[in-house]
């Protein structure tokens, strides 16, 4: 799609060349029509590949091992398995949360709406974000189309249930959720269209998902490529290894003809 007009934010950037470094100091402000894509805090799993042994983790016990454990765990059917499949965020993920909140406060670019995969981590980190900004912040709103964590589906905490926890979860009814069992490709085309059609009409909102589902989004506005001849689980450790906790873009929008949006993007930010 072609650009027809561009907004403050991208004015504002336009002399950013992806890939320089950046002077220190102070970052500007935001205006308010950015869109912000991170990938989840890490998960207990990337730390401690045996962390289930070690934690001893049952239905009736769990044993934190390490100071970057979980203190808890929130009680799911099946603990071993569903946590297995679904891991919790470290400590150290719960605080690199609530710095990347501290962030966006400092820029004022609380978010309109968080939109997250209705993954474990991507949840724990928007409520940990959502949590800090506080009640000017906008509800999560779990969109499983935004998801490539389509095997462990089946044990996905549901909203109700982080209502119960205490999680400021919007009731909306979300998009379909997508089967296991989907090729790559067929994946990387769902997630993003859903990215398009998730921010096609909300402002400053903040995208949290699992690292597959942010390489994918990345690809629409950096020279990556989704090598769609291979697994869904080779490219999913590809991701492990770009995107480290908390990595972050900032998407601009812009009008397009008869309503269209396109979007423009400064580089990729480690945070």
């Amino acid at each position: 799609m072609t650009d027809v007009t561009t907004t403050q934010s991208v004015k504002q950037t336009d002399n950013l060349v992806p890939g320089e470094f950046k002077a220190l100091g102070p970052v500007p402000p935001y205006v308010g029509d950015e869109i912000i894509v991170m990938r989840c805090a890490e998960t207990i799993n990337e730390i401690f590949t045996d962390w289930t042994t070690r934690s001893k983790l049952g239905d009736n016990s769990y044993l934190p091992f390490d100071v970057n454990a979980p203190i808890e765990l929130p009680r799911r059917s099946s603990m071993l398995k569903s946590y297995t499949l679904d891991p919790p965020i470290t400590e150290t993920g719960k605080i690199a949360s609530k710095m990347m909140a501290r962030e966006i406060c400092d820029r004022r670019a609380t978010p309109s709406v968080i939109i997250c995969s209705p993954d474990f981590a991507s949840v724990e980190t928007a409520h940990l974000i959502k949590s800090y900004i506080g009640e000017h912040c906008g509800k999560i709103q779990i969109e499983p189309e935004l998801s490539t964590l389509h095997k462990a589906a089946h044990v996905f905490f549901s909203p109700e249930t982080f209502k119960t926890l205490g999680y400021g979860i919007d009731q909306k009814i979300p998009l379909a959720p997508v089967s296991d069992g989907v090729s790559l490709s067929d994946l990387v085309s769902r997630i993003k269209r859903a990215f398009y059609e998730l921010t096609s009409k909300v402002e400053n909102a903040l995208l949290i998902v699992d690292p597959l589902s942010m390489m994918i989004i990345s690809s629409l506005f950096h020279p990556i490529k989704i090598r769609t001849e291979t697994s869904v689980e080779l490219q999913r450790l590809r991701s492990l290894s770009s995107y480290p906790s908390v990595s972050n873009f900032t998407c601009f929008r812009s009008g397009g003809q008869n309503g269209a949006v396109s979007f423009n993007s400064n580089s990729l930010r480690i945070f």
